[in-house]
């Protein structure tokens, strides 16, 4: 199954996950990354990794950004077409649509601290956006519906990340 989460903004952060159909170590194989992506850029990248699942952070309107430089809403446009997609996109891979989870941004950011990803090994320097992107898929799986897929494994044996992941490709 392919799953990816998006921290969307300027500087998009992503994680493309893989979870293998057995329970052996690190069944949940991840890719944290982050690049600057347009909204076409995003559909191409929907369509050509083709997930079950699209686990998204939502938009929140906080007034101290207002204060501090504006307030930017390219990552409503990029939610947008993660919700489209989720309606009408993907190929048919026996799952019909992908499933889209909106997350909030202190959901995906409470549990899975710095120290708690570090401790897993599952941390990844020089991608903050990436790593953001990663919170919201190891709270899905941990605490939202992805549990299910989870079962009774303890985070270190259940994911690892990765490098390379023979299906993906930018």
């Amino acid at each position: 199954m392919r799953i990816i989460s998006i921290d969307p903004g300027i500087m998009t952060g992503y994680c493309y996950a893989e979870l293998h159909p057995t329970p052996i170590k690190g069944q949940l194989q991840y890719y944290p990354f982050q690049t600057n992506d347009n909204v076409d850029d995003l559909w191409r990248r929907l369509t050509k990794f083709n997930p079950q699942h699209i686990i998204i952070e939502d938009f929140e309107f906080r007034r101290g950004k207002m204060a501090a430089g504006g307030l930017e809403l390219f990552p409503k446009e990029l939610i947008g077409v993660a919700k489209l997609f989720s309606l009408i996109g993907g190929e048919d891979t026996g799952y019909g649509s992908p499933r889209l989870f909106i997350q909030k941004a202190a959901q995906g950011k409470s549990y899975y601290t710095d120290d708690v990803l570090k401790r897993a090994s599952l941390y990844v320097r020089g991608v903050p956006h990436g790593v953001d992107a990663a919170r919201h898929l190891l709270q899905w799986f941990t605490f939202g519906f992805g549990n299910q897929f989870m079962g009774k494994q303890n985070l270190e044996d259940f994911a690892q990340i990765t490098d390379k992941l023979e299906w993906w490709s930018d």
